[in-house]
C-alpha cells in the first residue's frame, strides 16, 4: 500500500513496478498471476459490498483498501473502482432501509391508556359483542334445538311478614262457613268451627311463581305456571313458614294455549291470566280463571282503541247434577296509551250460573247437599241447608248477576305516572224476600252495591333501585254486591261487608328487587262488629 488517498489518479511508487526489474518472461507470468489475484480480490470486494449490512459497516474499510490497491496495480481504471464503490455503497443502503422498515412493522407501538378508559372500552365492547351475538344468534348450527330460543321463562318470589291487629269490641264468634262445609258439614251440638276476630296474629310467609311460554307457530302460544300456596281457595298464593321445615307444595297456577288468528283477537283456553280490566274489587290479583275465553284489542286511530273480552268459566263440576258456571263478558275503550295524558274505562257483566244452593226437604233428607259451594269467604248471605234441626251445611244465599264499570284516568311525565282509578259494581240479581225465605229467620241484611277508589303516583313497575311508587284508596263492598271467593283477600282478610282504606310504598333496593309496605283498615257494614287492621313487609324479586 502507498498510504496515499485513495483513488489520486497522480500516484507514486517508492518501489519500482515487478515488471523493470524482473527479466521478460518471469515479468510476464508475474503479470498474469498477479492480475488473477486482484480480479478476485475485486470480486470478494463485490460480495462484501453485496453481504447484510450488518457487516457493512465492518468491511467497509477493507473493500476500500483493495480497491485502492487494484488502481494502484493498475488492473482496474480509477474511474471503474469509483463506479464498483458507489454502486456497493448505494445497495448496501437500500437493504439497510428495507431490513429496518421490516423491523419497524414487527413492533406495535401501544400508547398508556389510564385504568377507567380501559375499563369503560371494556364493557363497551362486552355490550356491543353480546348485542350482537342476541341479534344474530351466535350459535353453531344445530347446536341447540329449536324450541329453546321459542321459550321465555319468567318468575318472581316474594317473602312477607304480615301482622294482623283485630279490634277490641270485636264479636268473638263468628261461624266459619268454609270450614263447615269442608268438613261435610257439623253437628250443632258439637259446635261450629269458629273464624279468628279477637287474637292478633303475627307470621311470615312466601309466594313463588315460575312461569314457561313458549311459541309453538306463528300466532300459537302455550304457558305454564307453577305457584306455592297452602291456603284453600283460588284466592291466595302464600304458603306460610312454620311448620318444622317440612316441605311446601308447589301448584299448577296456570296452564293455557293462545291462538291468535288475525292481529289483536286472541282465543285463550285453559287456566290462564284474567282477561279483564277490573280492581281489586271484583277480582283478586291472585286468580286466574279456568275456561276459554276470547279478547280482542284493536286500535282505532294513533291515539284511541277499542278492547273486548268474553268468556266461560266453569266453576263447580258435579257428575250428575247441574254444574255451577261464570259467564263474563266486557268492552272498553281506551285514550292515549302511549301519550301523556291518558284515559280507559270498561263495562262488565258477569253471570254466576247455578251458584245459589238449594235447601233439603223438610223430612230431613240430604237430597240437596249436592248444591253446597265448595269454597267460601265470609260475608255473603248464607243459609243452613239442612233441616233436620241437628246439623248445619253452610249455602249460598243469594243469586249474582254483576254488572260493574271500571275507569282511570292519569298523566305521564317521564318515566313517572299520576292516576286515578275506580270501580263500582251492582249485584242486578240480589232477592232480599228469597234470602230471608230461605233462612227462614231474620239475618245480616243483604246489600248489592260496592265501590273502590283509588290514586296512584310513581313507577308503574318496579325494575330499577330508586324507582318509587305510593298508592291509597277507599273501599265500600257489600254483603253480596260481589262473590266474597273472587274478591281481594288481603283487604279484612278476605271477604264482603266491609269498608275501610289501604295505604302502599314500594321501592326499588336493586335491579328487579324491592321492598313494600302496605296498611289495610276495615270494619263490617252490616254483621256484628268485625274490625281489623292488616300490616305487611314485603321483600319481593322477579325475572
Amino acid at each position: 500500500m502507498t498510504g496515499q488517498p485513495f483513488l489520486s489518479q497522480d500516484q507514486t511508487h517508492p518501489i519500482p513496478p515487478a515488471h523493470v526489474i524482473a527479466p521478460a518472461p518471469i515479468r510476464t507470468r508475474i503479470e498474469m498471476l498477479k492480475t488473477k489475484a486482484l480480479l478476485a480480490s475485486s470480486a470478494i470486494v463485490a460480495a462484501m459490498f453485496a453481504s447484510a449490512p450488518a457487516m457493512a459497516q465492518s468491511t467497509d474499510d477493507v473493500g476500500v483498501e483493495i480497491l485502492q490497491l487494484l488502481v494502484d496495480e493498475g488492473v482496474i481504471p480509477f474511474d471503474k473502482a469509483k463506479s464498483i464503490l458507489d454502486k456497493a455503497r448505494e445497495n448496501a443502503a437500500i437493504r439497510a432501509e428495507a431490513q429496518a422498515a421490516a423491523k419497524a412493522e414487527d413492533v406495535v407501538n401501544v400508547p398508556y391508556v389510564p385504568e377507567t378508559v380501559r375499563a369503560e372500552i371494556k364493557d363497551q365492547v362486552r355490550d356491543e359483542v353480546v348485542q350482537t351475538a342476541r341479534e344474530e344468534g351466535w350459535v353453531a348450527p344445530n347446536t341447540l334445538p329449536d324450541w329453546v330460543n321459542a321459550v321465555r321463562v319468567s318468575g318472581d318470589l316474594r317473602v312477607r311478614g304480615q301482622y294482623d291487629n283485630f279490634g277490641e269490641g270485636n264479636f268473638p264468634f263468628f261461624p266459619d262457613p268454609n270450614a263447615i262445609n269442608q268438613l261435610g258439614g257439623v253437628t250443632d251440638a258439637e259446635g261450629f268451627p269458629l273464624l279468628n276476630s279477637t287474637v292478633d296474629r303475627k307470621r311470615l310467609n312466601f309466594r313463588a311463581r315460575l312461569g314457561f311460554e313458549a311459541k309453538v307457530a306463528g300466532g300459537i302460544r302455550v304457558g305454564v305456571r307453577l305457584a306455592s300456596g297452602d291456603e284453600p281457595g283460588a284466592v291466595s298464593t302464600n304458603s306460610t313458614f312454620g311448620n318444622y321445615f317440612d316441605r311446601d307444595a308447589l301448584w299448577v297456577d296456570r296452564a293455557f294455549i293462545d291462538i291468535e288468528p288475525v292481529a289483536g283477537a286472541h282465543v285463550i283456553a285453559g287456566r290462564m291470566a284474567n282477561p279483564f280490566y277490573s280492581t281489586r274489587l271484583v277480582w283478586d290479583p291472585d286468580i286466574n280463571p279456568e275456561g276459554v275465553a276470547l279478547a280482542v284489542d284493536r286500535p282505532i286511530t294513533t291515539d284511541l282503541g277499542i278492547f273486548a273480552s268474553g268468556g266461560v268459566f266453569p266453576l263447580q263440576e258435579r257428575e250428575i247434577f247441574d254444574d255451577s258456571y261464570l259467564y263474563a263478558g266486557q268492552v272498553g275503550v281506551e285514550y292515549g296509551r302511549d301519550a301523556p295524558v291518558f284515559l280507559k274505562s270498561g263495562v262488565g257483566y258477569y253471570y254466576y250460573d247455578n251458584v245459589q244452593s238449594l235447601k233439603n226437604p223438610a223430612d230431613g233428607s240430604r237430597v240437596n247437599d249436592w248444591s253446597a259451594p265448595d269454597h267460601l269467604s265470609k260475608g255473603n248471605s248464607l243459609f243452613n241447608m239442612r233441616t233436620d234441626g241437628l246439623t248445619t251445611l253452610a249455602g249460598r244465599a243469594a243469586q249474582y248477576e254483576l254488572l260493574s264499570g271500571t275507569m282511570e284516568a292519569g298523566y305521564r311525565s317521564g318515566d313517572l305516572v299520576f292516576k286515578l282509578s275506580g270501580e263500582v259494581v251492582k249485584n242486578l240479581a240480589l232477592d232480599r224476600t228469597e234470602i230471608s225465605a230461605l233462612r227462614g229467620e231474620a239475618g245480616v241484611r243483604p246489600g248489592d252495591l260496592g265501590w273502590l277508589a283509588r290514586f296512584q303516583a310513581g313507577h308503574p313497575v318496579i325494575s330499577e333501585r330508586g324507582q318509587w311508587r305510593i298508592g291509597a284508596s277507599y273501599r265500600r263492598v257489600e254483603t253480596d254486591a260481589v262473590l266474597d271467593v273472587f274478591t281481594d283477600s288481603d283487604f279484612g282478610l278476605g271477604g264482603t261487608d266491609q269498608e275501610g282504606y289501604d295505604l302502599e310504598a314500594e321501592f326499588g333496593v336493586h335491579k328487579n328487587t324491592s321492598v313494600r309496605l302496605r296498611w289495610f283498615s276495615s270494619d263490617s257494614i252490616e254483621r256484628a262488629p268485625f274490625s281489623v287492621d292488616v300490616l305487611q313487609f314485603d321483600l319481593l324479586s322477579r325475572f
